[in-house]
C-alpha cells in the first residue's frame, strides 16, 4: 500500500528528500503537489528527487494537476497522475497534456476548470475533495483504497518496466565505474635539486690484488708471446789477398877481379834497407833486408867452389822476398845461387879492397852472388776470398726492417686479442703505453769475410687494458660520494671523456674525467598513494607538502577528467618525483 504525503506550499527539495529518508518502512511514497507548491516546479527538483529516489531504493510517483508540472515529471521518469483517483485507479498520464504545451494563462484556466467542476459534482464526495476537506492531515492518512490503486498501477507497470529497470542498473552501474574506477590521478611532487660537479682522477691496478676502492679501477697487464721470423743473407763480394813474402838468409860472395882478397860493401847510412835483385837474364826476384843490421859494412869473401851451401862463411843478410816482383812464388828452396846486382844501393853503395888505392874503385869490376844454404819460409801466393759487400748489407737491413714492421702488427693483434672485445688498450697523448720489444740479429759489415748465414728476428709486446665502462662507473662513483648522506645522485649523470694520462706495461694506468650531475634529498613517495585516496587535490596537495620536507611543489593531474576527489582505490593513483632544478 502507497503512503501519500502531501507536499505542504513552503517545501523545499531537502524537505522532500527528508521525508523520504524518514519513510524506512514504506517503499511506494506518493507526493501529492498543490498548485501553490514552491517546490518541483524546475527540471532540477524534479531530477535531485529522482537520484535521492534510487539512492534510497524507493518508488515515487507524483500527484498534480499543473500541466507544466506534470510534463516535467513525466519526462524525469516519475509516474504521474492528474488527481488521487486516477492515481487509485492506476491509470497514470501517458503522454504530455495539450496544456503544457500552452502559456502559462491557459494551464491557470485549466486549473480554474478543474476546480469548478470539482465544486459542481454531485453530493457524493470523491476521495479527493474529502481530502481536500480535511488538510493536509487528513490526507496523510488517506483511506485504504488509495494506495490500492496506486499499488495496483506499481503491478500493472512492473512488466513493462523491468527493461527501463534494468537499463537504469545498468547506467547507474556504468556510472559508479566512471565515476570511481575509470578515474586516475598523477600526483608530481617537486624536489629541489642541488648542482654538482667533480674532477676526476683514476688509478688502474691489476685485477685481483684488491677489491673495490674508490678512484681504483681493475686492469689487465697483457703479454704477447715472441713471434720470430728468420731470413738468409749471403755474401756475393771478393777481394785479392796480398802474398805474403818468404823469409830467410842471404850469403853474399862475390866472383871476378881480386878474387882472392876480402872486398867490403859498404852502405851509406841513408839506406835502410838495402835491395837487391837477380841479374840474370830470366831474374824475376828480389830481396829487402829485414834489419837494421844490414846497413853498415860487410866483408864478403869469395864464392867457393861448394856451391851455395858452402856460403855459411860469409855475413848472413836477414831478407824477405820482395812481394813487388814475387809473382806466385812465394817460398823459395834451399841451396840456390844468383847473381846480384846492387838495386837501390847502386849509386851510393861502395865495394872497395885494402889493395886499391882509390874509394869504390870494385864498382862494376865484381859480380856479387847470394845464396840460400836453408829454404826461405812463411811465403804465400796472391789468393782471392768471398766478403759481404754493400749491396749485400743493404739487402741484408731492408730484409730485417720488414720482418721487424710485420712482426710488430702481429703483436699488436695479438694485445687487442688478449685485451678483449669490451677493454682497450691505454695509450696516452705521447703514444706511451705500448711496449714493443724487438731483438734484431747482428747483420754483416761491408768487407766481412763470410759465408751464408740465417738470422731471426724476434719482437714481443707488453700493453695495459682497462674497461671505459668500468672507468666511467668510476667516475660516477665519486661524484656520488660527494652527495650529502641525506641526499641521492639523480639520474642522467653526466661523465667527459675518459682521457689516458699516463700508461706503460705491466698495469700501469691513470686516467681522468670531468662529472656532473645533480643531487636532491632523499624521498619516500611509496607509502603515500594509500593516504590520499579520496582527498580532494587541494587537501592531498596541503597534505603532501606538509608530509615531505624536501618537497618543493605538488601539482595534481586527473584523467580523463577532474572531480572533486581523488580516486577511491591507491592503484589508480601514481605519485612521481620530479627534479627541479631551477630557482
Amino acid at each position: 500500500m502507497s503512503k501519500l504525503l502531501y507536499v505542504e506550499p513552503t517545501d523545499e527539495i531537502t524537505d522532500l528528500v527528508d521525508r523520504i529518508r524518514r519513510a524506512e518502512g514504506e517503499r511506494d511514497l506518493v507526493f501529492v503537489v498543490p498548485p501553490d507548491a514552491r517546490v518541483l516546479r524546475s527540471a532540477l527538483d524534479l531530477q535531485l528527487l529522482m537520484q535521492y529516489t534510487r539512492g534510497f531504493q524507493k518508488r515515487v510517483g507524483l500527484v498534480t494537476a499543473d500541466p507544466q508540472v506534470q510534463a516535467m515529471a513525466m519526462r524525469t521518469g516519475f509516474p504521474t497522475f492528474p488527481s488521487v483517483s486516477r492515481m487509485e485507479q492506476g491509470l497514470p498520464l501517458t503522454s504530455v497534456p495539450a496544456a503544457a504545451e500552452a502559456g502559462t494563462a491557459e494551464a491557470a484556466a485549466l486549473s480554474n476548470s478543474a476546480a469548478a467542476t470539482a465544486v459542481a459534482s454531485p453530493p457524493k464526495t470523491s476521495p479527493e475533495t474529502a481530502l481536500a476537506r480535511r488538510g493536509p492531515s487528513a490526507m496523510v492518512a488517506a483511506p485504504a483504497a488509495f494506495g490500492a490503486g496506486a499499488k495496483r498501477w506499481w503491478q500493472g507497470a512492473q512488466a513493462r518496466n523491468w527493461t527501463i529497470g534494468a537499463g537504469a542498473g545498468i547506467f547507474v552501474m556504468g556510472l559508479l565505474a566512471v565515476l570511481f574506477l575509470l578515474p586516475s590521478a598523477t600526483i608530481t611532487v617537486g624536489v629541489q635539486a642541488h648542482r654538482l660537479t667533480d674532477s676526476v682522477t683514476i688509478q688502474g691496478q691489476v685485477a685481483g690484488q684488491s677489491g673495490s676502492v674508490l678512484d681504483v679501477i681493475p686492469v689487465e697487464a697483457l703479454l704477447t708471446p715472441t713471434e720470430t721470423q728468420t731470413f738468409s743473407v749471403s755474401p756475393s763480394g771478393t777481394q785479392v789477398l796480398p802474398p805474403t813474402p818468404a823469409t830467410g838468409d842471404l850469403y853474399l860472395c862475390y866472383s871476378g877481379h881480386h878474387s882472392t882478397a876480402t872486398i867490403t860493401l859498404t852502405f851509406p847510412s841513408s839506406v835502410t834497407t838495402p835491395e837487391f835483385y837477380d841479374n840474370s837474364a830470366s831474374g824475376n826476384l828480389g830481396f829487402t833486408t829485414t834489419s837494421s843490421a844490414a846497413t853498415g859494412s860487410y866483408a864478403i869473401q869469395p864464392c867457393g867452389a861448394g856451391g851455395p851451401s858452402s856460403q855459411t862463411s860469409n855475413p848472413a843478410l836477414p831478407v824477405q822476398a820482395d812481394s813487388n816482383s814475387l809473382g806466385t812464388q812465394g817460398n823459395i828452396g834451399a841451396a840456390q845461387q844468383w847473381s846480384w846486382a846492387p838495386g837501390n844501393e847502386a849509386q851510393s853503395a861502395c865495394l872497395s879492397s885494402p889493395g886499391f888505392a882509390g874509394t869504390c874503385d870494385l864498382n862494376g869490376a865484381v859480380t856479387l852472388s847470394l845464396a840460400n844454404p836453408s829454404a826461405m819460409s812463411g811465403g804465400q801466393n796472391s789468393t782471392t776470398q768471398t766478403i759481404f759487400s754493400s749491396s749485400d748489407v743493404s739487402s741484408a737491413q731492408t730484409q730485417e726492417q720488414q720482418i721487424a714492421a710485420t712482426l710488430t702488427s702481429k703483436v699488436e693483434q695479438d694485445l687487442k686479442s688478449l685485451a678483449g672485445s669490451s677493454n682497450v688498450i691505454a695509450q696516452d697523448s705521447s703514444g706511451n703505453g705500448v711496449q714493443i720489444t724487438v731483438t734484431d740479429p747482428t747483420l754483416p759489415t761491408a768487407g766481412q769475410v763470410g759465408q751464408q748465414q740465417t738470422l731471426t728476428v724476434s719482437v714481443s709486446a707488453a700493453a695495459t687494458a682497462y674497461n671505459p665502462a668500468t672507468a666511467k662507473a668510476a667516475v660516477l662513483a665519486d661524484l656520488k660520494s660527494k652527495v650529502p648522506s641525506d641526499g641521492e645522485l639523480l639520474a642522467k649523470a653526466q661523465t667527459g671523456q675518459i682521457q689516458v694520462v699516463s700508461a706503460g706495461p705491466g698495469g700501469t694506468l691513470t686516467l681522468s674525467s670531468n662529472a656532473s650531475g645533480y643531487w636532491a634529498p632523499k624521498v619516500d613517495l611509496s607509502p603515500y598513494r594509500s593516504k590520499v585516496t579520496f582527498m580532494s587535490p587541494g587537501s592531498a596537495r596541503t597534505y603532501l607538502l606538509s608530509q615531505l620536507p624536501g618537497a618543493s611543489t605538488v601539482v595534481v593531474h586527473q584523467s580523463p577528467f577532474g572531480l572533486p576527489w581523488l580516486p577511491l582505490i591507491s592503484s589508480r593513483i601514481q605519485i612521481v618525483r620530479q627534479s627541479v632544478t631551477g630557482g
